[in-house]
């Protein structure tokens, strides 16, 4: 019986499969159309016979015009012209007609060529980055990389191909390929300061050149932010953007998708920055001036750059003016600046070099004399083409504060200094692979002084690191390499006179770190997108030092003093794959998912928006490294006619190994202090949200985040999960730019985002005469929420554009409304309740305990010159 049916049933298909055939022999198909893209033929066809089409982008491009007759011809004739006249071959498998490119011989297939070279600014030499290659009339194309360069297969014969970038005058140049050909191209600038008229570019090439879950901050949009005292800043550029929680008035943190705030690294030109703040945090150390660049890597962060858990910040800086001779500055009551850009040999080497002061004497000098408080920045970059495929760089950034209160070594406070540079060698093989070599070091110094003594930390870092680019194919690109880093810490060394006090000694933490990886680019058909890499990493703590180990109740069980080599070891794969799918020319989705790991981590269990004692502690025996999976979901639709772009994401990350503290945790001068360490989990999720307008008299962006983030470690908060620090559910924010008149620009930034977490006493007891808080859940308070209206007028004063004398006039408004943003909190006493302000804590009395509040800025103006010649 069950043969029968089996029978019967093999029957059945096959008659079906009889009859379709019949029916597609009967078909009858005309088409009339001229001049009309490949895309409508296929519908047509497919309308009248009922089959899909199946091919690669390589294949065919469906926007390419072309004209089709025929008049009641078979399915078979009709693909049989079809296919001869756009040079294809066809078959139709299980109902659908594939189309492939033609079998060819060696010789033919030596008939696609690849076109390279670089794009720079025309009127400065600088190189593009972005800039779009694409083949007219096709959607077709490429952009160029970080230093400029494009690679781009094209089929023999003569092809129009275009040259696009926001801001610049497209170009279109005939070409007759007949082999590997290099076209450098120099594009001309549009309007200055005039931000509606600039280039529109159509919506498919804003979706190309859209990586979902990658930002771009350009140094123009963070001019036109309003200032504080004089500055935009990297960071107040940051904070603005979905995602991104800042610290507080007068800080420099920020915190990404949950993260801590050292899972964030900000790199320039490869070297790291690891304090990135200036005067507190009120100003940053990067000047917008000096950058090109500014890329920010929330998710999918591509395998060439690591290692944290949160985010990458990637600055590329200028390369200096290749044709003449350029000076402009910045001047403000509180801080000036000046650069220079000039030509070492023209159209081939440049220099650009800036410096920048604090202007603070004024403010202080009559009251305190001696005191020294100022904050001072050096930038230097030089750049040569060697020849046609060689180009080297050198790049050094130096920043220092000085808060003391009397000069040299002879007084009281603080200093800390950031120092980073680069030497990078860029290379072509050929048309088709890019090489990028660099040897890069930063190091960053914080030193307390108490005359004649000090306390002081740093962390500095020596490395070699080379990656190549291989553009294998139209739809295929690889990038790989190698890096090699060194780590030199002291997590904290006191100079002191040891006949008044001895203490302990901390031993120094080096570490080297070796690093392989590969990702690859793949278009899997005209819609597909797929990317996927691995990033291997072998993590070893070496030289002379001391270590403790730790029983379960974390008391020294046994003192391990190494003499030399390597004395401990980790090693980590990294996957991160992601796959972006076009819905349509004006919408796309991404999927990603990515392994992190951290092997540097800052020690300090205070939540001050200032620099505090902070210590760098490397991967050891006793901490491993810190762990994340993240998966993401992206969302972007471009509105062709506003030219509105939204974008969406929705996150999950799970953090792994996150460091905690005991109450009372004491992180300086202790050799133990790994002992007060804990270590717990935290996940974190959210949704963003960004409506952004980048073109016309009205521009700017508006973005909310609602977000979660959660910790729990054994042994803190009775192991119950607690809201971490930068847990704030609601942050809003909004940028908006409007051109009054040709000379007037107005821009107003309004944010507010939750208050922060703190743990807040529940109750208070007497012990020894001395009121004792009395603490229950941890953060199981928040601080008031943040609110904030920036408001600034930019005014032009030279008449015409043309002129070479350029200068302008910023009045900014920091806190226009004044409203008090709360940073801490603290419990006082009152000598009579109600009746007198209230004194310190420390007064020791049974009267009324009242909270009071503290806050930074309510209102500051500020009113910059800026100039160009």
């Amino acid at each position: 019986m069950r043969r029968i049916i089996i029978f019967i049933l093999l029957f059945q298909s096959l008659c079906l499969c009889t009859q379709a055939q019949t029916d597609l022999t009967r078909l009858k198909i005309t088409i009339k159309e001229t001049n009309v893209p490949v895309e409508k033929i296929l519908s047509e066809i497919t309308r009248q016979s009922g089959l899909e089409f199946s091919y690669r982008p390589i294949v065919l491009n469906k926007e390419e015009r072309i004209s089709f007759s025929i008049k009641k011809a078979s399915l078979e004739k009709t693909l049989d012209k079809f296919s001869e006249q756009l040079d294809i071959v066809y078959s139709i498998i299980e109902n659908q007609i594939v189309l492939n490119l033609p079998m060819i011989s060696k010789e033919e297939s030596e008939e696609y060529f690849t076109l390279s070279g670089f794009v720079n600014d025309e009127a400065s030499g600088e190189s593009l980055i972005g800039a779009a290659i694409s083949i007219s009339g096709t959607s077709r194309g490429v952009f160029t990389n970080a230093f400029g360069f494009y690679s781009l297969q094209i089929k023999k014969g003569t092809t129009q191909v275009t040259y696009s970038y926001v801001g610049y005058e497209a170009k279109k140049v005939d070409l007759q390929l007949e082999d590997d050909q290099r076209q450098n191209m120099s594009m001309a600038p549009g309007s200055v300061d005039l931000p509606d008229v600039i280039v529109e570019q159509q919506s498919k090439n804003i979706l190309d050149k859209k990586q979902l879950g990658e930002m771009e901050l350009s140094p123009d949009k963070l001019n036109n932010m309003p200032e504080f005292g004089g500055e935009s800043g990297l960071v107040k550029g940051l904070q603005s953007l979905p995602g991104i929680k800042m610290h507080s008035d007068g800080s420099a943190f920020y915190y990404t998708r949950g993260g801590e705030r050292d899972q964030n690294l900000l790199i320039i030109d490869d070297a790291p920055i690891y304090n990135p703040s200036h005067l507190f945090g009120f100003y940053s150390i990067v000047v917008p001036s000096f950058t090109k660049s500014i890329k920010v890597y929330k998710s999918d962060i591509p395998t060439n750059l690591g290692d944290r858990l949160s985010s990458i910040v990637s600055i590329r800086t200028k390369d200096g003016n290749l044709n003449k001779f350029e000076f402009n500055g910045a001047v403000n009551p509180l801080v000036y600046r000046f650069s220079i850009e000039t030509p070492t040999v023209k159209k081939k080497g440049s220099i650009f070099a800036s410096i920048r002061r604090s202007n603070f004497e004024w403010l202080y000098k009559k009251r305190s004399s001696e005191s020294e408080i100022f904050f001072s920045d050096f930038n230097f970059k030089w750049n040569h083409k060697i020849s046609d495929k060689d180009r080297v760089y050198f790049t050094t950034i130096f920043s220092a504060d000085n808060f003391t209160n009397r000069p040299g070594n002879n007084g009281s406070g603080v200093r800390w200094i950031n120092f980073a540079a680069t030497l990078r060698w860029n290379h072509l093989f050929g048309p088709k692979l890019f090489s990028n070599t660099t040897i890069y070091t930063g190091n960053y110094a914080y030193r307390l002084l108490f005359a004649p003594n000090y306390w002081q930390s740093g962390l500095g870092t020596l490395s070699f690191k080379t990656d190549f680019t291989h553009y294998v194919s139209p739809v295929f690109k690889a990038k790989f390499g190698l890096e090699f880093n060194t780590y030199f810490i002291n997590p904290g060394s006191l100079s002191i006179d040891t006949t008044i006090a001895v203490f302990p000694t901390i031993a120094s933490n080096n570490a080297k770190k070796t690093v392989l990886y590969y990702q690859g680019e793949y278009d899997l058909s005209e819609k597909i997108k797929i990317k996927g890499g691995l990033r291997f990493l072998s993590w070893r703590n070496f030289g002379s030092t001391t270590y403790y180990n730790f029983d379960d109740q974390y008391e020294v069980e046994d003192t391990v003093n190494v003499k030399g080599g390597v004395y401990n070891r980790y090693v980590n794969l990294d996957p991160r794959i992601s796959a972006q799918y076009e819905l349509d020319r004006t919408s796309q989705v991404k999927l990603s998912y990515g392994i992190y790991h951290q092997y540097l981590q800052l020690i300090s269990n205070s939540e001050s928006p200032f620099t505090s004692l902070e210590v760098w502690l490397p991967a050891s025996p006793n901490i491993k490294p810190q762990a994340a999976h993240q998966v993401a979901f992206n969302y972007l639709k471009y509105f062709e006619k506003p030219k509105l772009e939204f974008s969406t994401a929705v996150y999950y990350k799970k953090f792994n190994r996150q460091i905690d503290y005991v109450n009372h945790a004491v992180t300086l001068l202790n050799p133990l202090v790994e002992g007060e360490l804990r270590f717990g989990k935290m996940q974190s999720y959210g949704i963003e949200f960004l409506l952004k307008k980048d073109l016309g008299r009205l521009n700017g962006w508006i973005g909310y985040t609602y977000s979660r983030t959660m910790r729990r470690t054994e042994g803190i908060n009775n192991g119950e999960a607690y809201p971490a620090f930068q847990d704030r559910p609601h942050d809003f924010s909004a940028l908006l730019n409007y051109r009054i008149s040709r000379r007037v620009f107005c821009s107003g930034y309004y944010t507010a985002y939750t208050g922060s977490s703190f743990s807040a006493p529940t109750g208070f007891y007497t012990f020894n005469d001395q009121t004792v808080p009395l603490y229950d859940k941890k953060n199981n308070a928040r601080l008031p929420a943040y609110r904030r209206f920036d408001l600034a007028f930019k005014f032009i004063l030279n008449k015409k554009e043309t002129n070479r004398y350029q200068h302008s006039l910023t009045f900014s408004i920091y806190n226009f409304f004044a409203h008090k943003n709360v940073i801490a909190v603290n419990f006082n006493k009152i000598p009579v309740a109600g009746s007198r302000p209230v004194v310190k804590a420390n007064l020791l009395s049974e009267d009324a305990l009242v909270a009071s509040q503290l806050d930074l800025i309510r209102f500051f103006p500020s009113l910059t010159y800026k100039f160009k010649l």
